[in-house]
């Protein structure tokens, strides 16, 4: 794979020597005296480097067999998952590494690939990414030098840029105390501390490691150049197998490290996992200095082995570490932080934690009384409507029934009226009926007269 020339300061000799004895073990690189217990995406316990058990948890542990990048000869460049988003995508036509694994075929390589918490991309497209505000993480060693390169840019963030010897820097920090047992001490998990604290914890050194195995994202082909992804689907498929009958422990033990809060936990298989401290510094890379703090890993009591699923789990003893002199404050620091200062700390981190917690209670406390009397307000404001409400219908009923019996009042009064006049009629049409009779008699006794009249006459 092509990459950048990480050029350096001269350095001594001896330092280069030393540094390159202490960090790059082929055989410990190369072998492992125990089969390591995966649960891909969760959970990875087995040998390091310098044959400790050690576990690593989260999404990228549990794919592969970790070695670290110390071992580099190469640059790659990362960007979180998250960041390919659509438009992204759209926008410089790349193709992802899950979408260039033959799926049929490599099964556990695609997994792999969907569920790594960084994905690298091809060089030809940091430029256009950064453009398009993605933050691009630029991670380069060359293991003859021991050169170290770490570029952040891109994402509204502020360019970071180290580059620096690390056998140097280490060998500048110790002055006369630089043998190769406290360079050694220096330089363990030295790569995974620098990459936290430049990139705020969003990049590792496991991280790193597994995007590097897997496909580049690419838009020219070109993503799956120098790699083997056939031996990487076997040898994890070989990891599976080995592992398949402690699938459950491993989960049991993934969930008691994630929960506990004690520095040493009772786990399956291996016994006892005890939290092991390196105590807080800075180093100058190069022509920075970075602070890194205190970085802590879980160690088990010793490895996976056969006899690990009996009862009482085997226990490998091996023989103790140098330490350094007691006089020497500045390795005995490097090494781990004394028992005072981890109590201390512990002690400082439980009463924050509670004074934290108590807040939260008398916080949560007064969101609930101000929930309640702002319920009790709603509740007497409604009732309050309610009864205006109340009033106002009956108010408004009260002047409908007023209207009604205004209304019945005058239909009453023509009504009476019509009845008397009807009475009247009545009484006086058998007066008028009398009169006409009057009149007919007087008539005929008239016409009766006139008729013996004119007989009296003829006669």
């Amino acid at each position: 794979m092509p990459h950048r020339s990480l050029k350096t300061p001269d350095r001594r000799a001896d330092l280069r020597e030393l540094g390159t004895r202490a960090t790059f073990p082929d055989s410990l690189l190369n072998s492992m005296a125990s089969s390591p217990l995966v649960l891909p995406g969760v959970l990875f316990v087995g040998e390091d480097a310098r044959a400790r058990t050690v576990a690593h948890t989260g999404p990228a542990a549990g794919w592969h067999v970790p070695r670290g990048i110390l071992g580099w000869s190469t640059e790659m460049s990362f960007v979180g998952r998250d960041a390919l988003t659509e438009d992204v995508r759209r926008a410089t036509k790349l193709v992802t590494p899950s979408e260039q694994i033959p799926t049929a075929r490599m099964p556990l390589t695609v997994k792999a690939a969907l569920k790594s918490p960084l994905l690298a991309v091809a060089s030809k497209l940091v430029p256009k990414l950064v453009e398009l505000g993605v933050h691009v993480h630029t991670v380069g060693v060359d293991r003859v030098t021991s050169s170290f390169y770490y570029l952040a840019e891109g994402g509204g963030e502020a360019q970071i840029r180290v580059e620096g010897d690390l056998v140097q820097s280490v060998g500048a920090m110790l002055g006369d105390r630089a043998d190769n047992a406290a360079i050694e001490r220096v330089l363990d998990g030295l790569p995974d501390r620098i990459l936290r604290a430049l990139s705020k914890d969003r990049v590792s050194e496991l991280t790193v490691e597994l995007a590097a195995l897997l496909p580049r994202a690419a838009a020219d082909g070109s993503g799956m150049v120098d790699l083997d992804l056939e031996a990487f689907e076997k040898a994890l498929a070989a990891l599976l197998a080995d592992g398949e009958k402690y699938t459950k422990l491993a989960g049991e033990i993934a969930s008691k490290l994630a929960e506990t809060s004690d520095r040493r936990v009772e786990v399956p298989l291996f016994g006892e996992a005890r939290k092991v401290s390196q105590g807080p510094f800075d180093i100058a890379v190069g022509e920075r200095r970075v602070s890194l703090p205190t970085y802590e890993r879980w160690v088990m009591s010793g490895p996976l082995g056969e006899a690990a699923a009996a009862v009482k789990p085997v226990v490998a003893v091996s023989a103790p570490a140098r330490r350094p002199d007691s006089q020497d404050s500045m390795l005995a620091n490097l090494e781990s932080s004394s028992s005072a200062t981890l109590a201390a700390a512990e002690a400082k981190k439980a009463e924050e934690a509670k004074k934290a917690e108590e807040a939260k209670k008398a916080e949560e406390a007064k969101k609930a009384e101000e929930a309640k009397k702002a319920d009790e307000a709603k509740k007497a404001d409604e009732a309050k409507k309610a009864d205006e409400a109340k009033k106002a219908d009956e108010a408004k009923k009260a002047e409908e029934a007023k209207k009604t019996g205004g209304k019945k009042q005058a239909a009453a009064s023509p009504a009476k009226g019509a009845d008397a006049e009807a009475s009247a009629a009545i009484v006086t049409k058998p007066q008028e009926k009398s009169n006409s009779g009057t009149y007919v008699v007087l008539a005929v006794l008239a016409a009766a007269a006139v008729a013996v009249w004119r007989l009296f006459l003829n006669n």
